[in-house]
């Protein structure tokens, strides 16, 4: 399996509950492949991380990287990762 979206919620920085979404980057049976990246730049708030993709812990990370984000269609970076299996 492979939990992809968009969580507007850093584990770091921000309102949000950072635990939960800390908790979940550290759950065994999910792998990490772009640990300490910026996914948007927020105005007010900075950069952070809020956008994920976390295949299970049994696939073969590849690749992976953050784009810059398009201005023009959204403040979010485009993430991406390879997968084996």
């Amino acid at each position: 399996f492979i939990l992809t979206g968009d969580a507007n919620l850093d584990p770091a920085r921000g309102d949000g509950r950072g635990d939960a979404i800390a908790g979940l980057l550290s759950d065994p049976r999910l792998q990490d492949p772009l640990p300490d990246q910026t996914t948007v730049l927020w105005q007010n708030a900075g950069a952070m991380r809020v956008d994920y993709i976390l295949p299970s812990a049994d696939w073969t990370v590849m690749d992976a990287a953050v784009l810059p984000a398009n201005p023009d269609a959204s403040r979010h970076h485009l993430v991406w990762v390879d997968l084996s299996r």
